[in-house]
């Protein structure tokens, strides 16, 4: 099939490749006093937009009977042939009952490894602890001395080093760990204990250097008694007690992020520091760069093909190369990408000369398969001996993306920004999107997306590239507008120099907040990143002048200090036109400014109301809300956890005095949605813990009382970073999250059913009632 056809054969199919999607049903509504209706349920379920995030690994066992992805930022995956979809692993329904916690496994899973002889076994790193599993990855266990011994965290070039996890080829008990710090653990039982390895030394790197922050990959040498184990800048160890101690080998690359045996018992090592590739054949090792067979790169993944012992290798830029003389020559493999078959449409944009790679391994029952985890999903090739290597996407099920934003536009689609492959326009939330906004580029943030009630057509955002890098074609700024609902994008006609910055720095306004006016889509407030001053324009970024404080101090008046920050501290009064509120909370340089400021005159004067922090270390993921149709009631958020006072603040004077909401802490973010019927007041959303329980709760009387209407979002582990409501159906609640996507939930007519791991959906009933 042609990928023109793959693509709109796509365009039709559910995220769970299940066939076409049902349509959206009205829900059952809420009763007029806010007390749930009788047997009311929620249905929750995926948004489908589809992987987005960088697949770091992959391994499968002998009998390819189970086939698992590790992922960047949240969970791993395991391939499920019946539902021909992936599904994820790191659940609350899976895990010991200890890590079941509101953001409890937020990071990446560092590594991932399926038993080469038992599909059923399985060992998992993630949050600092190895869990194993017995039943393919259904439940998990932690080891049962204790929590492990070495935190691991989310660290640098760790995702990308494998295997760090391995595990004996005939003895699913036995299995090693190769930290990054702290040496080599070894587990004996089956994961249920683990000791340290003797005679393994501490990484030698130098800062900034490739290998910094990375594990130590470890193989099994086939038809032998020996491990080895690769130990970044410290060179290759040797261990023939089944890695319970190991020795120096001496001679060979000192830092190894992958590698291979060919069946003669030969190995390729890839070296992405002495930008090399290594062959130990008889003994010897030999730099194949350094002889002229290859040139310089930052090798990073080998694998030997079993139907004819080829050896290939990747770079991270996805460029490979292809030896069938063990080593003595080397073809320059090209490579084209598509989406599959059922996959979303939207990853064609993956067809670029840059084609980020991590792992690559050939499929142990397919002949001539090849599968790689790549930035933008999973993808095979079957090879067919030509110098053009095919990718095809094998992706649905995998939602990965790390979340921005939500906003529906009354009697409009809903739209979803995200990191690195920005806006999504969603009509149907049950089918994956065939493009994204500003425009397909790989990458594009869209960190935020706003739109005025004067004209809901019109979508605000302030779209920027990531990367420090790439800036040439002039688009490492997307920021600008849409005049139909995010379906075609228009970067503003200019952009201003804050100060402290120079003319000629793409990124000098980038990132950050943004409003627009509740009566005038042209009138817009940014409050760049990095602190930068804020900037406010009545032509729809055709001119801009400068947001001044009274006591600032220059150049750095901001209030919004990392781009990576999911805060969002400025917003427009949703019914005085030009009215504008921005919660400061001051910065290094200007900590006087902390307070509620607002502007009546389209961001050119503004008044301090409240002074001071409105929350307790608000520096952060905090958030400011307006209510839809009441002028100046406003929510705040400092968006934090732990023992400070995160109580939820509400203001009805515009931010002049804020009342804490006594019970509600720990809130992710707040929104609005269509008010029940007989009510005057938007429907109120939170993820947050009421009286310490956490989970998504609803209220329909203002704040009053609360209903349960969901728990962990769709049974993740994962952060929650916004919250977007429906304007047009009464709960609907749409849910961002930190690495895996977004998920939405609504009033239903469904069964409610215990959860377990690998649900699709979840049917949760209504409960709980805070008076």
């Amino acid at each position: 099939m042609g990928i023109v056809a793959a693509i709109a054969l796509a365009a039709t199919l559910l995220w769970a490749g299940r066939g076409p999607a049902e349509p959206l049903r009205t829900p059952p509504a809420a009763s007029p006093d806010g007390k749930p209706v009788k047997d009311e349920r929620y249905l929750w379920r995926p948004v489908a937009i589809g992987a987005g995030g960088f697949v770091v690994g992959l391994s499968a066992d002998r009998a390819g009977k189970t086939f698992v992805a590790r992922t960047d930022v949240y969970g791993a995956y395991i391939w499920q042939p019946k539902e021909d979809r992936w599904d994820q692993l790191v659940t609350a329904s899976a895990m010991p009952e200890r890590f079941r916690t509101q953001a409890g496994l937020t990071g990446g899973v560092t590594a991932i490894a399926v038993a080469p002889s038992d599909g059923r076994r399985l060992y998992m790193e993630a949050g600092g602890t190895v869990f194993h599993s017995e039943d393919r990855g259904a439940h998990w266990a932690a080891p049962e001395n204790g929590p492990f011994p070495v935190q691991i965290g989310h660290i640098g070039n760790l995702i990308h080093y494998d295997p760090i996890l391995t595990i004996d080829p005939a003895n699913p008990d036995l299995a090693l760990f190769g930290t990054p710090f702290d040496g080599i653990w070894r587990t004996a039982d089956g994961g249920r204990t683990w000791q340290r390895a003797e005679g393994i030394p501490a990484p030698l790197v130098k800062p900034g250097d490739a290998a910094k922050g990375a594990g130590t990959p470890i193989w099994f040498v086939p038809g032998t008694a020996e491990i080895w184990a690769a130990v970044p800048g410290q060179g290759l160890f040797v261990s023939r007690d089944g890695g319970a101690s190991f020795t120096g080998m001496g001679a060979g690359p000192k830092t190894l992020a992958g590698g291979a045996f060919t069946k003669d018992g030969s190995f390729f090592g890839a070296d992405p520091v002495a930008k090399a590739l290594w062959r130990r054949q008889g003994g010897s090792w030999t730099n194949l760069t350094a002889e002229g067979l290859l040139d310089a790169r930052k090798f990073g993944t080998v694998a030997v093909n079993p139907a004819d012992g080829a050896i290939f290798t990747f770079d991270q830029a996805g460029r490979g190369w292809r030896s069938t003389d063990q080593g003595a020559s080397w073809q320059t493999l090209s490579h084209n990408a598509a989406a599959g078959e059922g996959d979303p449409p939207w990853l064609h944009v993956a067809d670029q000369s840059y084609f980020a790679t991590s792992q690559v391994m050939f499929d142990p029952v397919r002949p001539n398969r090849l599968w790689v985890s790549a930035g933008t999903g999973v993808f095979y090739a079957d090879l067919d001996g030509s110098r053009t290597i095919d990718w095809i996407s094998r992706s649905r099920g995998i939602e990965e993306l790390v979340t921005n934003d939500v906003i529906q536009p009354p009697g409009l689609a809903p739209l979803f920004a995200a990191w690195d492959f920005g806006i999504h326009v969603k009509p149907d939330l049950n089918r994956f999107s065939t493009t994204y906004g500003p425009r397909e580029r790989v990458i594009i943030a869209a960190q935020q997306i706003v739109f005025s009630p004067a004209d809901p057509k019109i979508i605000i955002t302030n779209a920027s590239d990531t990367r420090p890098c790439c800036s040439e074609d002039g688009d490492a700024v997307m920021a600008g507008y849409s005049e139909d609902g995010g379906q075609s994008w228009r970067k503003f006609a200019s952009l201003p120099t804050p100060p402290g910055t120079q003319a000629d720095d793409p990124w000098r306004m980038s990132f950050g907040t943004i409003a627009v006016s509740s009566g005038d889509p042209d009138n817009i407030v940014w409050v760049p990143s990095f602190n930068r001053a804020p900037f406010y324009t009545r032509d729809r970024g055709r001119s801009w002048e400068r947001v001044s404080f009274p006591g600032e101090r220059l150049p750095f008046t901001g209030s919004h200090p990392a781009k990576h920050l999911q805060r969002k501290i400025l917003v427009a009064d949703p019914v005085q036109a030009g009215t504008f509120y921005l919660a400061h909370s001051g910065n290094r340089t200007n900590p006087q400014l902390a307070g509620l400021w607002k502007s009546e005159d389209g961001g050119a004067r503004w008044t301090r109301l409240f002074e001071g922090e409105i929350a307790p270390s608000s520096g952060w993921a905090a958030k400011l809300r307006a209510v839809p149709g009441f002028a100046g009631h406003l929510f705040f958020t400092s968006g934090v956890m732990g023992k400070m006072d995160t109580r939820l603040r509400r203001s009805i004077d515009g931010g002049a005095t804020w009342l804490p909401l006594n019970g509600i802490t720990e809130v992710d973010d707040v929104a609005f949605g269509k008010a029940a019927p007989g009510a005057a007041y938007p429907t109120i959303f939170v993820s947050a813990k009421v009286d310490g329980e956490y989970g998504i709760w609803r209220s329909v009387d203002e704040a009053e009382s609360w209903q349960r209407v969901g728990g962990l979002p769709l049974d993740r582990l994962d952060r929650v970073t916004v919250l977007g409501a429906d304007p047009d159906v009464f709960g609907r609640v749409y849910i961002g999250l930190m690495g895996s996507s977004w998920v939405y939930g609504e009033p239903a007519h469904c069964a409610v059913k215990p959860v377990v791991p690998f649900s699709a959906s979840l049917c949760l009933p209504v409960v709980g009632q805070r008076n």
